[in-house]
């Protein structure tokens, strides 16, 4: 039986510009995600997102604050049979700042990334991101006093 993925995810700015992991599906088709992943077990969400973060981008972050959280549930069949634990995720996003100048070696780059960019948040919203909750949607996160909630999304077609 699959399990409830929790996933830790970054909003990080820096100088007005947000970074967004450039990725590819199988097909080729390119799309945006944000940095960060799958928290480890005993592993605090604020933990998890800075060692992701860390991995795929080589920057160290500070959150800042809990911004927003999504669910994404899969209901492809053949995807639900081999990437169960890839099939239903609770994305809890932070708003995160950079805390060193030094960009480190990236050590394990997220599934399907290919890159990173820093874009306005305009430029963000106009962009292919995932989750989907996120479209459309940037603006609004950061300039909320608290999280915001942007419900949950069924998908039907296979990503990996």
């Amino acid at each position: 039986m699959a399990n409830i993925r929790n996933s830790a995810k970054a909003l990080i700015l820096k100088d007005g510009r947000l970074l967004l992991n450039r990725c590819k599906t199988g097909s080729g088709e390119e799309y945006f995600d944000l940095p960060g992943g799958g928290q480890h077990v005993y592993e605090a969400m604020e933990e998890a997102v800075i060692r992701e973060v860390l991995e795929e981008t080589g920057l160290i972050v500070e959150p800042v604050r809990f911004a927003a959280l999504c669910e994404e549930i899969f209901t492809d069949p053949d995807m639900r049979r081999r990437y169960p634990e890839y099939c239903h995720r609770t994305l809890h996003i932070f708003l995160a700042r950079v805390t060193s100048h030094a960009v480190g070696e990236k050590t394990e780059t997220d599934f399907q990334q290919t890159g990173s960019l820093w874009v306005t948040p305009e430029e963000a919203e106009s962009l292919p991101i995932v989750p989907l909750q996120l479209r459309g949607r940037i603006r609004e996160i950061l300039s909320a006093e608290g999280p915001v909630y942007l419900g949950t999304v069924r998908r039907d077609e296979v990503c990996m």
